[in-house]
């Protein structure tokens, strides 16, 4: 059939369409007016799309609708009272309802419109959005420089515009038309905002700065907890939990339960504090007027009292404010998803993320140059805390720095290491490295995810398979759980010595299991350094509310210190568990001699406190060597427990008791000392545990008293650690190469370095934690050449039949191959 005689096409042809309206065409502006009100607006207003107000959203209004001429803008009210009040249940029945009619408005009006021939589009109020963008702009038309423009309003410190009527309690619409309108409106001549401050006071995360500025990462973490970021944080750490128990130490069953409602009826505001409280408005400021201190008591009040969790991100000025201004709540550490894709984002998403607080003291220019996939320079400006970012390089800079652009997206992201990045020179400092540390905190991160440890190493060239050594805990075949726990007390234990607990952040049961003797693996940034430590477990695995450490602050020890010194109550620690093979539960033999030096008491004292909690039947020696009374960790508590189990035998002594009071023994554990002090000793199974000069006298004297070397099970503690993070001086002889085999990579061995070292030196990933030789994190297959060790405890035969090394104390004599 010929086009033109289909029966549509012949009916079309006889009638007058709009397509051949005037390309001028004018449509007025009373009509229009009368159209939007009648389809349920409250008020309306025009504007043309050249106007220079608009000249920052011009090219996103005409990208969405290329016909665009004018700019319909109109606003529909909300009740006042279902906003204000505390059941927060009311207030977003009232967003949601409102945004329905918002968008009810301008389908109606956009129905009409095209009846009349006239071309026009509306965007959402608000969701849905173009989330392919996400987390650039992902709003079609940015509905609040439009209305500003129609003199609808004017955007008040709280950054929502205020109608000179109605006040900030309405919503706000938009619709494209392809027409003129006979009348443009004009932005009101004065603005309805009273700077009470009372969103100020309100605001629970400070978002709402005095002086104008606004935290958007602070409202965005907090108030939109349950839409786009928060519900991406949600979903990863549900993808993150390891059990039912896992994710309930994670997410409340409240918080479950509101993001179910969320997504069944609408994403819940948790706040919009700041228009609740807010008076301005002729129809809203009259008993603001007459009785402000009513208004306070009766509205602003009860919002600042309610008990509430506050969502903030860790290390941010929502964080500092909560605990300052609103002690009485909930404080819980989430990501807030701005996490950018893109150089271009990071430049752009920059003032948003920005923490004017964290900035305080900070004066610097910095010049970025990207390079790889985005080539870009830009300089950013910290100075009075606030934030300027230019295109190019402008200025005298403090410190300048390059990198590859994928590797700092990555970097952003919490996908890649700074270290590793630094290593690999994939980005490089030119001036102080503190200042990046100090334009790091402006900008907090959540830290990477809760990610599970993985359970095998990857497959070698040599076998293609995974190797037979599987990351899980060797001991309570369980795999290692990775998560946060909660800093919840420290208690002083003896000189320099402190307790550390920690309880899982939602309360309730530890997420893991683990066995008397074994320990955790701290991963943590004192300084802004990444870095794993490795503690041993001092609670008894009975104990399922909370784990707890006991550390010695050392001089140059990098975590201990900032443990002792800067960790505070409330903070969360992310820990690896469980590990180690230092294990007495009581089922290894019927009687046991513990021996320890100094801190090395904590592995021996989780399993007194197991075995004496179990009543065990057997015989428990524990022999403890300090070096003065001020340093004897545990006192009271050996003396209580050593009171109430008659099988448990304590025998300490001082090495060095000076003028302190001390009626017991004095000298070093020796030969002597355990051979009067605990019977039948050759048949005994024996732990030790301490420094390795004390580990190693004291394993000599035992085997010159007869206990074969089978029966005794070691643990160093407190040797000296390398800290891949920190620039030893090496000396420049190579010792030999590393072939890393699976990582392709072939690295120098200076004389004094590990293997270890050369891998991180070359950015060859291999786990490590104690760098002790202890916790066999380390471990590794070497495949060929030939290296000595100055610890090994963390090896056992099998793995030494088996070629296995550890990487941490392993030193090379030739070139040697390494299966890592």
């Amino acid at each position: 059939m010929n086009l033109e005689d289909h029966p549509t096409v012949r009916r079309v042809r006889l009638k007058t369409v709009s397509a051949n309206r005037p390309a001028d065409e004018v449509v007025d502006a009373g009509w229009l007016s009368q159209l939007v009100l009648e389809a349920g607006a409250d008020d309306v207003g025009f504007v043309e799309i050249g106007r220079p107000a608009l000249d920052d959203q011009r090219e996103d209004i005409l990208k969405a609708f290329p016909h665009t001429k004018t700019l319909v803008s109109y606003v529909v009210r909300m009740n006042r009272e279902a906003v204000r009040t505390p059941a927060r249940s009311v207030s977003n029945l009232e967003f949601h309802h409102s945004g329905e009619e918002v968008n009810h408005v301008a389908r109606e009006v956009v129905q009409a419109l095209e009846d009349r021939g006239i071309r026009a589009m509306n965007p959402a109020m608000g969701f849905p959005m173009e989330m392919q963008n996400f987390p650039n702009k992902i709003w079609v038309v940015s509905h609040k420089p439009v209305a500003v423009a129609a003199g609808l309003g004017m955007i008040g410190i709280h950054r929502n515009v205020i109608h000179e009527k109605f006040g900030n309690f309405i919503l706000l619409g938009t619709i494209l038309l392809d027409v003129k309108v006979s009348e443009s409106s004009q932005p009101i001549n004065y603005n309805p905002c009273l700077e009470c401050k009372l969103c100020v006071a309100a605001c629970p995360v400070g978002a709402i700065s005095p002086d104008g500025n606004f935290n958007f990462a602070s409202c965005f973490t907090h108030n939109y907890r349950e839409f786009v970021g928060g519900f991406t944080d949600w979903v990863e750490q549900v993808a993150d939990s390891s059990s039912a128990a896992d994710y309930r130490s994670r997410v409340s069953d409240s918080e479950s339960a509101s993001m179910w409602q969320s997504l069944s009826y609408g994403a819940n505001y948790k706040a919009a504090y700041c228009l609740a409280v807010c008076p301005a408005g002729e129809d809203v400021i009259a008993p603001f007027l007459a009785n402000r201190k009513a208004h306070l008591d009766q509205v602003v009040r009860p919002l600042q009292e309610r008990e509430e969790t506050v969502y903030v991100t860790r290390n941010s000025d929502a964080e500092d404010h909560v605990a300052k201004r609103f002690p009485h709540k909930k404080v819980k550490y989430v990501g807030h998803s701005l996490r950018p894709n893109s150089i271009e984002a990071f430049l752009q998403g920059m003032p948003n993320v920005f923490q004017p607080g964290k900035a305080a003291g900070l004066n610097a220019t910095y010049h970025f140059t990207f390079t790889g996939r985005e080539q870009r320079q830009a300089t950013v400006v910290i100075q009075g805390q606030k934030i300027r970012v230019e295109e190019g390089h402008v200025g005298r800079p403090d410190i300048r720095v390059t990198a590859d652009s994928q590797t700092w997206v990555g970097f952003l992201r919490n996908e890649r290491s700074m270290v590793w990045a630094l290593v690999r020179r994939k980005i490089r400092l030119n001036g102080p490295p503190r200042l990046l540390l100090a334009f790091g905190k402006c900008f907090p991160s959540p830290g990477g995810r809760q990610e599970r440890v993985e359970l095998e190493p990857r497959p070698s060239r040599l076998r293609g398979e995974s190797a037979p050594f599987v990351k899980n805990d060797p001991v309570t075949g369980e795999t290692r759980w990775r998560g946060k726990l909660t800093l919840s007390e420290v208690v002083d234990e003896a000189h320099e010595v402190k307790t550390f607990r920690f309880t899982p952040p939602a309360g309730g049961e530890l997420p893991f299991n683990y066995l008397p003797g074994q320990f955790v693996t701290l991963h943590v940034a004192p300084g802004g350094v990444p870095t794993k430590r490795s503690y041993t477990i001092a609670s008894s695995p009975t104990w399922r509310d909370r784990i707890e450490i006991t550390v010695k602050r050392e001089g140059q020890g990098l975590v201990s210190r900032w443990l002792h010194g800067e960790l505070a109550v409330g903070d969360e620690v992310e820990v690896e568990a469980p590990n180690g093979n230092f294990v007495f539960s009581g089922q290894e033999a019927d009687r046991v001699v513990l021996i320890g030096g100094g801190v090395g008491i904590t592995p021996l004292m989780s399993a007194v406190r197991y075995l004496a909690e179990k009543r065990w039947p057997g015989e428990v020696h524990l022999v403890l060597g300090f070096r003065s009374p001020r340093d004897f960790i545990f006192r009271d508590e050996l003396a209580a427990l050593q009171a109430s189990h008659p099988k448990l035998a304590v025998t300490v002594t001082m090495s060095d008791p000076r003028d302190e009071p001390w009626s017991g023994r004095v000298g070093r554990i020796d030969a002597t000392l355990l051979a009067s002090t605990v019977p039948d000793l050759p048949a005994q199974r024996v732990h030790v545990c301490g420094p390795l000069p004390m580990m190693d006298a004291v394993t000599a004297a035992l085997i010159s008293l007869g206990v074969p070397p089978a029966q005794i099970k070691r643990e160093a503690f407190g040797t000296v650690k390398r800290d891949p993070s920190l620039k030893d001086a090496r000396a420049t002889e190579v010792a030999g190469r590393a072939s890393f085999l699976v990582s392709g990579v072939t690295a120098p061995v200076p004389v004094d370095a590990t293997i270890l070292d050369a891998a991180d030196t070359a950015g060859v990933s291999i786990d490590s934690a104690c760098r002790s030789g202890t916790c066999a994190s380390c471990r590794v297959k070497l495949v060929s050449g030939r290296v000595t060790m100055a610890a090994e405890d963390g090896l056992t035969d099998q793995d030494r039949a088996d070629g296995y090394i550890l990487a941490c104390q392993a030193k090379v004599h030739g070139d040697v191959e390494v299966d890592a």
